[in-house]
């Protein structure tokens, strides 16, 4: 039976990723920063619940221990963990850009450093990073979130290269909007509180976002994704999840940019 570690699985994309491996007879880690709070994962055959802050290499350390004494080994590492921000740059706070970084960016590498040692002592493992839409396009008031997943794209596909001749492999999992909590948060945003020369543009931006999210994707889609990444035996890299992604994706490779620009700025109403 084979064994993945799926961090972030305390919600959204990252627990429906670890019901659907579960369902399909895998051994699911599912790591977050409390496991206490969890109560639906705990009662489930072959899931054990693990803290973990990705930004604490001890914490980190202790994980990996704990689930290879388990499970007798970890086959998948999944790079989930994350979080969102919509904001102009220049009224973000400091403390805020250092934690998105931290968790989205410095998260994400310091998983694969630490699992990196024991896939190449096994000669074979998988990592799933997950991306975004956000990785190769551009929207206004998330600059540094896309400058987040930008990085992952790039470090996940010079890995690629780096780690084939260990037997190691890497994906990216690139959803498009999907209806998590990241929704309520959207909703909740005080628009009253932005500078009057961003506000009406911020608020053209969120109307659009809401009405996106509102169509978006349930996450079990794109666990869906990650779970095909993980058992289709591809060479395959990049896995594009959603129609939405797709066609962002379709725009940006074949319009000039000078009109991709165009297209954003209708999309976004500034």
């Amino acid at each position: 039976m084979k064994t993945v570690l799926i961090t972030g699985a305390s919600k959204g994309i990252g627990k429906s990723a670890a019901l659907l491996f579960q369902k399909n007879g895998w051994n699911v880690a599912a790591t977050m920063r409390d496991p206490n709070k969890e109560s639906d994962l705990t009662k489930l055959e072959n899931v054990k619940c693990y803290q973990l802050d990705v930004t604490d290499h001890e914490s980190i350390k202790r994980c990996l221990s704990s689930v290879i004494k388990d499970f007798g080994g970890i086959d998948v590492l999944v790079n989930n963990a994350g979080v969102y921000t919509t904001n102009p740059l220049e009224i973000t706070a400091e403390n805020d850009i250092h934690y998105i970084i931290h968790i989205n960016i410095i998260g994400t590498i310091n998983m694969v450093k630490a699992i990196i040692p024991y896939f190449r002592a096994n000669n074979n493992g998988l990592v799933i990073n997950i991306s975004s839409i956000a990785g190769k396009t551009t929207f206004p008031y998330q600059s540094l979130y896309h400058g987040t997943k930008w990085a992952i794209e790039g470090i996940s596909e010079g890995l690629l290269y780096e780690l084939r001749q260990l037997n190691i492999h890497i994906k990216i999992v690139e959803p498009g909007m999907v209806r998590t909590n990241l929704y309520d948060e959207i909703k909740n945003l005080n628009l009253d509180n932005y500078p009057a020369y961003y506000k009406t543009s911020f608020k053209n931006w969120h109307r659009y976002l809401m009405q996106s999210y509102q169509k978006g994707y349930d996450p079990d889609f794109t666990a869906k994704t990650i779970y095909k990444a993980a058992v289709d035996n591809k060479s395959r890299f990049r896995y594009a999840s959603g129609s939405d992604t797709k066609m962002a994706f379709l725009l940006r490779s074949l319009l000039p940019f000078s009109m991709f620009k165009k297209v954003i700025f209708r999309m976004s109403g500034i």
